[in-house]
């Protein structure tokens, strides 16, 4: 639903099978019935913890995986280019334009590689470069090539009503500004209109015609904002939203459900901004077309620079983008989903990380098709903790108490695992975990996995928790495991 992504409510709770635990404070909570638990770690060289090979969606520390895919196989310095090619007869021996005063005869390409950082300013300085040359006019085609990645923009099993989100912006080789629009609403009178600002130069439309303005009660009470939307990226409002207070406007984000169409609507905006006419047709396309040779390039930033802000953020669109990469580079090809899982499960192989019969379906986690054991992912946090002086991957995690999607977690604001514990968080509906290392009591590294799946509340507990009335319950119990492998102690299974 909507309102989730507009009230910002995470889903997943966790919490062991009919376990009466105690908090920090003194505190018990009853665990839910029917969840699924399982921990593993290292201590004294001893693997600790229960449940170790059973299956868990892993949610979003799946992106620890890819991420060592990456730095391993493209190296932490690999940047990402996205080139402009023109018409071979139109450049000269040396590389340059030939133009007929300011005319360019010929076509002109530029290539996108899935560089999830590329903005529209940046389009705008790379085909400045044929405003710098002289160019006034192309006389010929611009064409879009969107064909560096092969199959689906998303992988199997992403929630079909999460797609107009922001977390689920599509992956494309065209990515400009995040595939992704932040607008903001203004409701301001229960039964009356709602108005919506889209920044300057966006090419998106929304309608809010059929939006009802409504008490906070009645929305929490499930009147949900529902979005529909089509291949012109234009999205169509409806159900409630609650009353403003203060007239505060309402943030919302809308992902971009055609990227060609929006790469064609944003290139043909920079061009008429550079104030360079186009002859023939702006046309997205798969493969190049004609004689074509390279001219300029936008490189990205670093690799290391871009996990960073994806495992801390937890950022799809940049785990995606990267595990497509790590495919395509991979085979001399473009990749699609299954290929580049493929190639990700042979690179972290050929360091010795097997993951047997895991399921991998994408880079960030998103798909609950996904599936690992915590053993399986103990593997892989034991090759950083053990090669992380090359590597420097740790500190791109997120840090209990201070950042990234650890900043402000219930279960680790307070000592001793305040600033203790480095880990990536794993967010679906029904599923809350964490990977990562946590410095024990003597100053031990110890790499751990805690995943808790299969969680459901009542409803009445469940509407709390969407208007953020209570805690998450399942940090309690969190909590006791994480205190327990700080205190170097055995967790045992709970019944």
């Amino acid at each position: 639903m909507l309102k989730q992504a507009l009230m910002g409510i995470a889903l997943s709770l966790s919490i062991l099978s009919g376990v009466a635990l105690a908090s920090p404070d003194g505190k018990s909570s009853k665990i839910q019935e029917g969840a699924l638990n399982g921990v593993a770690y290292r201590l004294n060289g001893s693997l600790k913890g229960y449940n170790q090979d059973l299956y868990f969606k892993p949610a979003s520390t799946e992106k620890v995986i890819t991420a060592l895919a990456a730095l391993s196989y493209l190296g932490p310095n690999y940047q990402i280019k996205t080139r402009l090619l023109v018409s071979s007869k139109s450049l000269s021996s040396g590389n340059k334009i030939v133009t007929q005063n300011g005319v360019l005869n010929g076509d002109i390409e530029v290539e996108f590689r899935g560089d999830p950082y590329f903005t529209k300013q940046e389009l705008y300085n790379l085909l400045n470069t044929l405003k710098d040359a002289g160019v006034h006019t192309i006389a010929g085609n611009v064409y879009l090539n969107s064909g560096y990645f092969a199959g689906h923009d998303y992988a199997s099993g992403w929630s079909w009503d999460d797609l107009s989100k922001c977390f689920t912006a599509p992956p494309s080789s065209v990515i400009i500004n995040g595939n992704c629009v932040s607008a903001k609403l203004t409701a301001t009178k229960i039964g009356g209109k709602v108005t919506v600002e889209i920044p300057e130069g966006m090419p998106i439309s929304v309608i809010t015609s059929d939006v009802e303005v409504v008490s906070p009660s009645e929305f929490y009470g499930g009147c949900d904002l529902e979005m529909d939307r089509n291949s012109q990226n234009i999205y169509r409002l409806s159900g409630c939203i609650p009353v403003q207070q203060k007239g505060k406007p309402l943030g919302l984000s809308f992902a971009i459900q055609d990227p060609e169409q929006w790469g064609k609507d944003i290139t043909a905006q920079v061009l008429a901004k550079l104030k360079i006419q186009v002859s023939g047709k702006i046309e997205p396309v798969r493969k190049s077309v004609g004689t074509l040779s390279y001219y300029a390039a936008h490189l990205s930033v670093p690799i290391s620079a871009m996990l960073d802000k994806c495992l801390k953020r937890s950022v799809n669109i940049i785990a995606d983008s990267m595990a497509r990469t790590i495919g395509t580079v991979f085979y001399s090809r473009p990749a699609n989903y299954d290929m580049s899982m493929t190639a990700i499960r042979r690179i972290l192989k050929g360091k010795g990380i097997d993951l047997g019969s895991a399921t991998l379906i994408d880079g960030s986690g998103l798909s609950p098709h996904n599936n690992i054991t915590p053993r399986q992912m103990l593997s892989v946090l034991q090759y950083i903790a053990d090669n992380d002086s090359h590597l420097n991957m740790i500190k791109l995690f997120p840090v209990a108490g201070q950042s990234g999607t650890l900043g402000s977690r219930g279960s680790v604001m307070k000592a001793p695992l305040l600033k203790n514990v480095t880990a990536k968080t794993g967010t679906l509906n029904g599923v809350s975990n964490l990977a990562g290392f946590l410095t024990t009591k003597s100053g031990k590294l110890v790499p751990f996995v805690y995943f808790m799946n299969n969680l459901s509340y009542d409803e009445a507990t469940a509407k709390k928790l969407k208007a953020k009335k209570i805690a998450k319950p399942h940090y309690i119990h969190e909590r006791q495991i994480l205190e327990t492998i700080y205190n170097e102690n055995a967790v045992r299974e709970e019944h």
